[in-house]
């Protein structure tokens, strides 16, 4: 895609300008860039690996992951609010095999809720060989106790639903993100852990889910058909507000969506509050404490 064709070429000038690299290394994204979801607003998912720990690489990488972080800003990819960019999380392939088999072994609520998007890296750019890291999270397919915790972060955000199951909104909106398309691509992370899939994006994964068992078809489909819709509603709305020279969001106003779209919004988020006590029921959350 564009966002990968312009990461490798400012990778490519970096490299030109402060030497080949000391050791391998590999720029990944993550989040919607991971999963090649991005829509028309996407800010900065990545990290750097590289193979070694050497105070030469860690200041040769510093330097090349701060310049790109800086040009992929100027070229209108504003920096992740979480912080989970190059310029911030560079470290060696140990150090982060280290983290993730911490969030793999002995999860944490709150460092999973921060961390679960770094389940869906996909390399971008370099020569560091990642099936380490790979195989370190297709072992968790055999983790229930880690599988449950992801479960519950899928489960954090719900549709917001209300009495006679109205749709409740937020001074007028409803942030489609955090009530419909986060919790899908939260649910079909989980299912593509368990079914050990290396795959990124939310359909491919609800597929393999249902593939391998873990979902009913009915269950895939049902997901699979939400997320397109909150996806055009979303993207509808962030094209409308482009054209009227607004900062496009992921938030609709509810008054204004045709009868039939808010019916089906309406539908959509039934489906994904049924599929997440689903979720919760299958991998026993309640269990957690």
């Amino acid at each position: 895609g564009l966002n990968d064709n312009l990461t490798q070429r400012l990778l490519v000038l970096a490299e030109a300008e402060l030497g080949p690299p000391p050791v391998p290394y590999a720029w990944i994204v993550f989040g919607s860039e991971g999963r090649m979801e991005q829509t028309l607003l996407t800010d900065q998912d990545n990290a750097l690996l590289y193979a070694e720990e050497t105070p030469e690489a860690e200041a040769y990488f510093r330097q090349l992951a701060q310049r790109v972080v800086q040009q992929l800003i100027q070229a209108g990819f504003p920096p992740c609010s979480g912080g989970y960019s190059a310029d911030h999380w560079h470290r060696p392939l140990g150090a982060w095999l280290g983290l993730f088999k911490d969030w793999i072994e002995t999860p944490k609520p709150q460092a999973l809720l921060e961390a679960s998007i770094f389940f869906d890296f996909r390399k971008v750019y370099g020569d560091l060989d990642l099936a380490p890291l790979e195989r370190l999270v297709a072992g968790s397919a055999g983790r229930p106790i880690f599988l449950a915790h992801m479960a519950r972060t899928a489960t954090t955000w719900r549709p917001p639903l209300g009495f006679l199951r109205r749709i409740r909104a937020e001074q007028g909106q409803v942030d489609l993100k955090r009530s419909g398309i986060g919790p899908i691509v939260a649910m079909a992370r989980v299912y593509a852990l368990e079914a050990g899939v290396d795959l990124r994006p939310t359909l491919e994964r609800l597929e393999a889910a249902r593939s391998a068992g873990i979902v009913s078809q009915e269950g895939a489909e049902t997901l699979a058909e939400a997320f397109r819709f909150l996806l055009r509603l979303r993207l509808d709305a962030q094209l409308t507000a482009l054209e009227a020279g607004e900062k496009p969001s992921n938030a609709v106003v509810l008054d204004e969506l045709p009868t039939l779209d808010r019916s089906y919004l309406k539908e959509s988020f039934l489906a994904i509050r049924d599929m997440q006590d689903a979720l919760a029921l299958r991998y026993r959350t309640d269990m957690l404490g």
